[in-house]
């Protein structure tokens, strides 16, 4: 659904995540914000250290995982001029700005971590190793430190961390842990939330395309596809749409672009990589209008039988069918 509904709003930059408790209402989007100078970005870093990690969905600007002693998923909010307010979710491991966030997702972590309290500390019975002090598991969030919703939307950066250490299980359907900084104040969290929190995938967070880019901030896509080269000119703003020499109309422009960035991702690749070894099938460049927005070059390699890989930017991590792929080469075909 997530998907569906953000395809249909790539002519657009209103396409936003919802949290659970907002699902009856839409939540109005964000407005742009540039980047931050680096030195106010160091400046947003000296956060305030919790002792009792208290939160909501909304405040939550940053979360990182740490399993078997490695970060494995960390997720930030890095507003841009140039993104699209729900696209201001970023996973910065193991992926990058690229990976377009299913912030439906998201916020189910972000209200099971809600969930995980530290009402009341734990007295462990004699001789019991909680596993605190040799943990390599655990998690951080940076949040707004407040229970007000309409105050943690409208704050954009966080002022507040809390770093959790996780330990053994405790025999009892809970697992030990402590505030880092405090680590003599012994918990019990649920087992069962933890297990949500830190079963899923990174892959499992991600709306399953490779890119999603609003057409609002292209002034151009070159796309190369079994060998022919194709151009499109568009200026949305003048809602100006070019395929070639060649002036169409905005829904023609829409239908071609939404089926170009709807290639499903079908998994991660696993084992051999393709770049560099075939010509890609079908590569999409699309080119910026707005200073500092990247240009973004998604390339569709041969892999086997069933599959394409796809690489954005030369960054092979996904498979796709590749039924799909030659589907959309037609179209691309058929469109000029």
């Amino acid at each position: 659904m997530a998907l569906a509904v953000c395809l249909a709003f790539l002519m657009c930059a209103g396409c936003s995540g919802k949290n659970e408790e907002s699902k009856s209402q839409d939540q109005a989007p964000a407005e742009p914000r540039t980047e931050k100078p680096e030195t106010e970005k160091k400046e947003q870093k000296q956060l305030k250290q919790a002792e009792l990690p208290l939160f909501i969905p909304n405040g939550i600007r940053s979360v990182s995982l740490t399993k078997d002693g490695e970060e494995f998923l960390h997720i930030s909010r890095e507003p841009a001029e140039y993104k699209m307010s729900f696209d201001y979710w970023e996973i910065l491991n193991p992926y990058d700005e690229n990976a377009t966030m299913n912030t439906e997702v998201m916020f189910e972590m972000f209200k099971e971590l809600c969930g995980l309290t530290f009402e009341k500390p734990v007295q462990p019975e004699e001789g019991v190793d909680t596993g605190i002090a040799e943990s390599n598991m655990g998690y951080r969030v940076e949040y707004v430190d407040t229970l007000d919703d309409s105050k943690a939307q409208s704050e954009q950066d966080a002022d507040t961390a809390a770093e959790i250490i996780l330990g053994n299980e405790d025999g009892n359907g809970g697992r030990y842990a402590a505030v880092k900084g405090s680590e003599e104040q012994v918990y019990v969290l649920p087992e069962t939330a933890l297990k949500n929190i830190f079963g899923r995938k990174p892959f499992d967070y991600i709306l399953k395309i490779p890119v999603l880019v609003s057409a609002e901030t292209l002034k151009d896509v070159e796309i190369t596809a079994d060998g022919q080269k194709y151009s499109i000119q568009l200026d949305a703003a003048a809602d100006s749409y070019t395929f070639g020499k060649k002036k169409v109309e905005k829904e023609e422009f829409a239908a071609l672009y939404q089926t170009i960035s709807g290639i499903g991702l079908a998994s991660e690749i696993n084992g051999k990589s393709s770049t560099g070894k075939e010509e890609p099938r079908l590569t999409v460049s699309l080119h910026r209008n707005i200073e500092g927005a990247p240009d973004i070059e998604v390339s569709y390699y041969p892999y086997d039988d069933k599959s394409d890989s796809v690489a954005v930017d030369g960054e092979e991590r996904f498979l796709v069918k590749k039924e799909e792929v030659e589907a959309v080469i037609e179209e691309i075909k058929k469109a000029f």
